[in-house]
């Protein structure tokens, strides 16, 4: 599989030296004409307002001596331009890459004519590049792509070694693909299904944006499925194979989502709280009872009553001592529910026996996060049947044990 097609929508070329004759990277814009991708071209680098519209963009070629060649054209020949110069020009370039790192998740070529190493240590010094990892910011000679096809050779090499990029570009062209089938399909059964919906939604009063937005989600899941993604890209590590740390961080942001990155006015199932006293507070209360009450006139989301869980952190003793390595889990009593690696990398117990009812209002500024499905969903489950438990004659230990 060419995984270089993967890459479908705008390419962007920076560099000052574009339609000058015999420049490499007219070459370099050849190769992406004869693959039929639009692109846009700058001969400096743009605007803030204009990054912020690069979302959706395939991919970025930059020149890293776009500011500094530019200001060589104002230096007497054969005098060389002054240190200050160009370390404005590499300021300007990696303020660039993190304002564009903010607007976009994309690959970046930096193509150069300099010691490829000095660059990426100038990366390094910024937080642009990770050491023994694969990176999705790519450095290279502009010599070394010169040619037919020498580019998207380099980009297909390049994609199969960093598995990020790679399931990135091949779950956006599934998107893509079942997005417009959404919408098209939609579309045919009434041009006015927005406003069909909307009206249901307010009739039953509930969130109306909250429902419209599950009914998008859900239509769109069913036809991005399956997916099929290369298991030779994926299987293999490049690199320095991940630590400890490095797996729990990336299982924490699988299963939990930090308070920054939710709605400050939206509630949901699964919202975590931190107290005092060490204690956490777990929201349990179904979504569509998380919503303000509309029947009532001067109701709002501040009266919203949650069902909250009372828990709190548990040793790395006690976390090794309850995971079962057989089955990847924990051993779990019947009134409580263990959390694995959510807040900090600490793992966290939950128990049933007290249901706290708390308003909104009182609470809403120590929501530190979201516990998302199917891990919150397992414990509304394990808690509905606990509620509903029928206790049962102890055992005799004489009965079981031998001494």
């Amino acid at each position: 599989m060419d995984t270089a097609n993967l890459f479908r929508g705008i390419a962007v070329v920076i560099d000052d030296e574009i339609g000058k004759d015999d420049a490499n990277i007219n070459n370099l814009i050849l190769q992406i004409k004869k693959k039929n991708m639009p692109y846009l071209t700058y001969k400096e680098l743009p605007d803030d307002s204009i990054i912020d519209n690069f979302e959706g963009i395939s991919f970025l070629l930059l020149d890293w001596k776009l500011q500094a060649g530019t200001l060589d054209e104002f230096v007497t020949e054969g005098v060389t331009a002054p240190d200050t110069i160009r370390q404005f020009g590499i300021d300007e370039n990696i303020a660039f890459l993190k304002k564009l790192r903010e607007s976009c998740f994309i690959p970046v070529f930096i193509f150069t004519n300099e010691n490829k190493e000095n660059i990426i240590q100038v990366l390094k010094d910024n937080d642009l590049f990770q050491e023994g990892k694969p990176n999705y910011i790519f450095v290279e000679r502009k010599n070394d792509l010169t040619g037919h096809t020498k580019l998207f050779k380099k980009i297909d090499d390049w994609i199969r070694k960093t598995p990020s990029i790679y399931v990135l570009a091949a779950w956006e062209k599934v998107y893509r693909s079942s997005k417009t089938k959404l919408f098209h399909d939609f579309y045919n059964l009434s041009p006015s299904w927005p406003n069909i919906l909307w009206k249901s939604f307010a009739d039953d009063g509930v969130n109306m944006s909250l429902e419209l937005g599950e009914v998008i989600t859900r239509n769109l899941y069913t036809r991005m499925n399956p997916f099929s993604f290369d298991e030779k890209i994926l299987k293999k590590h490049r690199g320095t194979p991940p630590d400890k740390n490095e797996v729990r961080k990336v299982l924490e942001g699988e299963r939990f989502i930090k308070a920054e990155g939710l709605h400050k006015d939206f509630i949901a199932t699964g919202d975590i709280f931190k107290m005092s006293g060490g204690k956490f507070l777990l929201n349990i209360r179904p979504d569509c009872d998380c919503i303000p009450d509309r029947s009532i006139a001067e109701g709002g989301a501040d009266d919203v009553k949650l069902y909250l869980l009372q828990g709190s952190k548990i040793t790395v003793a006690k976390e090794k001592k309850a995971f079962r390595k057989k089955y990847g889990n924990f051993e779990e009593a019947d009134n409580q529910s263990i959390i694995f690696n959510i807040i900090d990398g600490r793992t966290y117990d939950f128990r049933y026996k007290d249901l706290i009812i708390k308003n909104w209002s009182e609470i809403k500024d120590r929501r530190i996060g979201r516990l998302l499905p199917p891990y919150i969903t397992r414990i509304q489950q394990r808690y509905a049947l606990y509620l509903q438990r029928q206790g049962l004659p102890r055992i005799p230990e004489i009965a079981v044990l031998d001494d």
